[in-house]
């Protein structure tokens, strides 16, 4: 990311802007995927960056896509994606929103609740349809490496371990269900290959177990996904080439080995770890004060452009963000700050005693890793403050994937 001119962008587009780096994004998915089983999709999770211009890019590249709203089903399916290739998981989709995925023809609705299991049933009967879906499974228990879990305890996501016996049998009955496979994912953001193949591993040994106990086919094992990036000090970035060697044997010894394997597809669906690291955040610094023995740097965007960087989306302790001062030679002399946005509240504290060069007015201040859950994880209208510009860079080319919006300009 730091091959960019940003104070050229700065100039030409104004401040603030995100900017994704498709071409960095694409040659590292290329990499990870060719390591990987012929019998693996790598599905891309929309809910990690919505951007239009960032699923183009990656229109020709993927096999399918993760959805997790009605919303981006039909973002995808404008942009070109075929509904055929898409897994939609998520633990509340409302009636709508199953309507609309099975007059798509999304292929896998990943269902979570019985309840949501007779709706889709219902649906798919009034359009004569017969719709293809996975179960997904809350395990009774998850790799403790998970920093965000949603399996192995009570939760919203999936249905309890125990109970999936049950559902697939009713499941079995609907004859305008087929269950295709089961689907497991059990936490996010996890830098621990060990853990992540042991979450595969534990996986593969729950759905063979089912399918031998319900005769179910396993055409699909979602597998899930979680593979994080650093954002911290002290975090260190998994071998991602070792990683991909050692699921890919784990995968083809089971195919080889179990029966019930030996024709699935299985599906990665993978989000943050294919985004997250190519994305920034560029900001302005508009005035600086010392209070109290404190030095602010007060920058033109905050909390309602890039809010995970508070700390408030999942961090128990705030943690900095990585962050580079632009303007300044990144040999210069550190010294404490805290980096805050424009807004009217104590949480717009974007970073905290962060030692970086001295910024002063005018500097441009660039949050790394903001290319997941940044943009569209923020109160972007709160204060009624512009929205950001989001800059895609693709093909070797700059292009606006999302203009400036302003909270007034409403009908």
């Amino acid at each position: 990311m730091n091959a960019h001119d940003y104070a050229a962008l700065a100039a030409q587009h104004g401040t603030p802007f995100y900017l994704y780096d498709m071409d960095a994004a694409l040659a590292h998915y290329a990499q990870f995927a060719s390591k990987l089983p012929k019998s693996v999709d790598l599905y891309y999770c929309v809910k990690a960056n919505t951007n239009p211009a960032v699923l183009k890019a990656y229109l020709s590249k993927v096999p399918g896509l993760d959805m997790s709203s009605g919303g981006e089903v039909e973002i995808a399916t404008r942009i070109g994606f075929d509904a055929k290739r898409m897994s939609f998981a998520g633990p509340g989709k409302c009636a709508d929103e199953l309507e609309l995925a099975v007059k798509k023809g999304v292929g896998i609705v990943s269902v979570e609740s019985p309840l949501e299991l007779e709706r889709l049933a219902t649906i798919a009967a009034k359009h004569g349809m017969r719709q293809g879906i996975t179960i997904r499974i809350n395990p009774h228990s998850a790799p403790k490496d998970f920093p965000m879990r949603m399996g192995g305890g009570p939760s919203q996501f999936g249905i309890p371990e125990e109970d999936v016996p049950r559902i697939v049998e009713f499941a079995k009955t609907l004859q305008t269900i087929d269950l295709v496979g089961f689907h497991v994912y059990s936490g996010t953001n996890c830098l621990e290959p060990r853990a992540i193949l042991e979450n595969v591993q534990q996986t593969l040994q729950l759905t063979v177990s089912l399918s031998r106990a319900h005769d179910v086919k396993l055409s699909i094992v979602n597998l899930g996904g979680g593979f994080g990036i650093p954002y911290f000090a002290g975090q260190v970035a998994m071998d991602n080439d070792a990683l991909a060697k050692s699921l890919a044997g784990m995968l083809n010894e089971a195919q080889a080995s179990i029966p019930e394997l030996s024709q699935t597809r299985f599906i990665l669906e993978l989000g943050r770890f294919l985004i997250g690291a190519y994305g920034v955040y560029v900001t302005r610094v508009v005035d600086v004060k010392e209070a109290r023995g404190k030095r602010f740097v007060i920058m033109d965007g905050g909390m309602n452009h890039c809010f995970p960087a508070t700390g408030n989306f999942g961090q128990l302790i705030k943690k900095n963000y990585p962050v580079q001062n632009l303007s300044r030679d990144a040999s210069a002399k550190t010294v404490p700050q805290e980096l805050v946005g424009p807004l009217c509240t104590p949480i717009d504290s974007m970073a905290r005693a962060l030692e970086i060069p001295r910024a002063e007015v005018g500097d441009l201040l660039a949050f790394m890793h903001c290319g997941a859950y940044s943009f569209g994880a923020s109160p972007l209208f709160f204060l009624s403050h512009d929205t950001p510009l989001e800059l895609v860079y693709n093909q070797g080319a700059y292009a606006i994937g999302r203009s400036r919006k302003k909270a007034y300009a409403f009908e």
